[in-house]
């Protein structure tokens, strides 16, 4: 009799290997006894059970057909009935919507009243997991905290368009990015009052007044560099350089970030980052992400981490 074989999946990324590897093909982290072998779970529902076997809100009971018609028997609904508390499912085309419920106060029906879902995610839910879209949530926040922490190996892909040091390693190069600084804008006028002195001749009694405020102005548009050592934007009237080190702070943003660092007074904004995408797995489930501040954010301070 052959042994089944058995995959290893790694603790820090979650990347599945095969059973007699010693690291991950993945992040390059080393296997212990403690690593664990079998897939994580997040559901503890058997492939041969059905959605119906155990109704997603109260987790005890069975679900029923139940058929009721309209319209004088020519429309008939079909939906599915909790026997133990009185949950309703009503079909929607090859999909199901929790519709009613007994206990306002469950908390499957405040997370998930009115949805329309499959029936594998009804079947998830009953047996603890989540549906996609939370599910996909989750990850989000999963993944972006181990990238947080440096504990993901993170590369866009392409070539360099800056020449690197040595044993320097490009994380990403983001074409059509703009360079955005506060700049100071001087605006003035006399205060006080005016009086006439003669016919379409007035005299103001107050001083000219001036006032100072900044506004965004794009500065550049150009490549967007980084490596796990610099922050490079490389445009057609600016360079800029910015060491990991040096960073003081990061504010995300949906489109961009902005940077402040020793020796510099003002905060510099990059944006235009959203057009491009991400792809990264969670225990097998594959995603792809539009790029985001925060997502940018997580990448830089887990590279200053591993700094």
């Amino acid at each position: 009799m052959s042994k089944e074989k058995k995959t290893k999946y790694c603790t820090k990324c979650g990347f599945k290997n095969p059973s007699d590897s010693n690291f991950c093909s993945s992040c390059g982290a080393s296997f212990s006894k403690l690593d664990f072998t079998a897939e994580p779970e997040t559901s503890n529902a058997s492939p041969e059970a059905s959605w119906l076997d155990r109704c997603p809100v109260c987790k005890s009971g069975k679900l029923s057909l139940v058929e009721k018609k309209k319209l004088l028997g020519l429309v008939a609904t079909e939906s599915f009935e909790c026997g133990d508390c009185n949950a309703i499912f009503v079909k929607k085309g090859e999909r199901y919507k929790l519709s009613k419920v007994l206990d306002k106060s469950n908390q499957i029906w405040q997370e998930y009243k009115h949805q329309v879902l499959t029936e594998r995610e009804w079947k998830n839910i009953a047996y603890g997991g989540l549906s996609n879209a939370k599910q996909k949530e989750a990850d989000i926040v999963v993944w972006m905290e181990k990238l947080r922490e440096g504990e993901v190996p993170f590369h866009f892909g392409g070539k360099s368009p800056i020449i690197l040091k040595k044993n320097e390693r490009l994380q990403m190069a983001l074409p059509n990015v703009s360079l955005i600084e506060p700049r100071a804008v001087r605006t003035g006028g006399y205060g006080g009052g005016s009086f006439r002195v003669a016919k379409g001749v007035s005299l103001r009694t107050g001083r000219f007044q001036m006032e100072s405020h900044d506004e965004l102005k794009t500065i550049d548009q150009g490549t967007f560099v980084l490596t796990d050592e610099r922050v490079v934007f490389s445009g057609t009237k600016r360079t800029v350089n910015i060491d990991l080190k040096k960073i003081l702070s990061i504010e995300p943003y949906s489109d961009g970030i902005g940077l402040r660092r020793t020796g510099k007074s003002r905060t510099e904004y990059f944006t235009g980052i959203e057009q491009h995408n991400v792809s990264f797995s969670i225990d097998g489930r594959h995603y792809k992400e539009s790029l985001s501040g925060s997502i940018l954010m997580c990448l830089i301070e887990g590279l200053m981490k591993k700094e």
